[in-house]
């Protein structure tokens, strides 16, 4: 409702100021007795009561022009929502709307789960042809594996460089320790993760697989045993940047290191033999990390993967279409308890707009009461105030008091209250008419909603997935037996 700013007393606030001006105006003998016209003051005093009364009509009129206008708009909306309503209640076209719906993103869902197909083909086989029955397991952080064996391999170097320590301090020793580290580690791993194609059906794999192994094991004793012995010897070096030296020291400690096939291989201390057992230790742990670095079957988890990827994106199509397709039956029945919910809305609305209207016409007609009625009390006090003290006979007008009311036309209001009374009776009657009609389309929209979810979508998606089976077969030729 609009705020109505009502008259608060203005003019019977200016009651003393007026009877201060009437005995003024009589010391000077004002007015005088022949005047026909009121005075100045009292010319003031009545434009100052035509003002506010004037004030009161506009206000009274901007109302009514504002509830009038929501009247016509509600007529207006009466006839657009008996059209959405037939509308509605006629049709019958949801079902093909939900394919329409569903036949947008058709295309997508048969790409994306053709791709899955082929990802299950690819995994399958794989399996088949190399006897696999247990799911395929991997690091989730190669980053995370990896690290655990950089970090030793640092540690390594770091105590190593202690035991290469020469002339030419620990920089000397830490480079030394930083190859063998990097060759001892980095040798295991490689091998470690070599080692898994012994798990692969294929001979040649499997024989390559057992191979590493093979190699593995003597190397990494040798490996060891010769930068035990390269450390004694690289101790004695006098100039560990000469070339010449350096190859002889190697090639000393090389013949050393070889004995150890026939166990006769020496330690020069203790230290050596720290870094040998220490050597031995890390490369068996670095060989279990490169052969845990992925799964036993090398591609099983690559293919693993790129299955799980697949069915990610496969669900993620499958779900945002169904959640588009939900929005959309959503849609149709909010339409339509928007048209149940809309006449109630429009009688509410214009219910409050019909008490507007009766407060607007009792407040504006009480209001230009209260602005007369102050209006003579202000006047008679100027006039009384004149009279008490003038020694002449006062003007004849001051018998008569002008009227202010009068101004006021408050005979729109009975006619617009008869109009929007009309309109309230139109709509209830389209609310009482159309409103089982409605509550039944909702539970209709309400259940087609339900089984178009579950039953009718679960059917598109099969027939999704036929289609991309037949997109498959045209795409490659699928054997009973995966090839290898």
């Amino acid at each position: 409702m609009a705020v109505v700013a009502s008259y608060t007393g203005a003019l019977a606030k200016k009651s003393a100021e007026y009877r201060k001006l009437g005995e003024q105006e009589a010391a000077n003998h004002r007015p005088p007795s022949n005047a026909i016209h009121p005075d100045s003051h009292e010319v003031t005093l009545r434009t100052e009561a035509d003002a506010l009364t004037a004030s009161e009509q506009r206000i009274f009129d901007a109302i009514i022009s504002e509830v009038v206008k929501s009247s016509l708009d509600a007529q207006s909306r009466i006839t657009e929502l008996k059209a959405d309503i037939q509308q509605s209640l006629a049709d019958n076209t949801l079902a093909s709307q939900v394919d329409a719906e569903l036949s947008a993103d058709r295309g997508q869902l048969v790409e994306v789960t053709a791709t899955r197909i082929r990802r299950e083909v690819d995994w399958r086989s794989f399996r088949a042809a190399n006897g696999i029955t247990e799911m395929a397991h991997y690091p989730e952080s190669l980053i995370w594996h990896w690290g655990i064996i950089l970090s030793l391999a640092f540690v390594e170097t770091v105590v190593n460089a202690f035991f290469y320590e020469n002339a030419n301090g620990l920089v000397g020793g830490f480079v030394v320790a930083l190859a063998v580290a990097v060759i001892n580690m980095g040798s295991a791993a490689g091998l470690g993760s070599l080692f898994r194609r012994k798990n692969l059906s294929a001979p040649e794999q499997k024989y390559f697989g057992w191979f590493c192994l093979i190699v593995f094991i003597p190397l990494t004793f040798f490996c060891n045993a010769l930068f035990a012995a390269f450390r004694s010897a690289y101790q004695t070096l006098s100039d560990p940047s000469d070339p010449l030296e350096l190859r002889e020291g190697f090639k000393e400690a090389w013949s050393e290191a070889a004995r150890i096939f026939v166990f006769d291989f020496h330690f020069q201390d203790f230290a050596s033999f720290l870094l040998f057992m220490t050597g031995v230790a890390l490369s068996f742990f670095a060989f279990w990390k490169g052969y845990t670095s992925d799964d036993p079957y090398p591609g099983y988890s690559k293919r693993d993967r790129a299955l799980k990827a697949a069915k990610a994106d496969e669900a993620a199509v499958q779900g945002r279409v169904k959640q588009k397709l939900k929005d959309f039956l959503h849609a149709q029945r909010t339409h339509v308890q928007g048209l149940s919910g809309q006449t109630g809305t429009l009688i509410a609305a214009l219910t409050r707009r019909l008490s507007e209207v009766e407060h607007v016409q009792r407040s504006t007609l009480a209001n230009a009461n209260s602005i007369e009625r102050d209006y003579h009390l202000v006047l008679d006090g100027y006039r009384q105030a004149n009279l008490a003290i003038r020694g002449t006979e006062p003007p004849a007008y001051f018998a008569d008091k002008p009227v202010t009311a009068h101004a006021i036309n408050t005979d729109a209001a009975p006619a617009t209250i008869s109009e929007i009374k009309g309109v309230l009776i139109e709509l209830e009657e389209l609310q009482a008419k159309h409103r089982d009609e409605l509550n039944n389309k909702q539970n209709q929209l309400q259940g087609h909603m339900a089984d178009t979810l579950s039953t009718s979508f679960d059917a598109f998606i099969r027939r999704v997935e036929e289609d991309a089976k037949g997109a498959v077969e045209r795409d490659i030729q699928i054997m009973p037996v995966a090839a290898q």
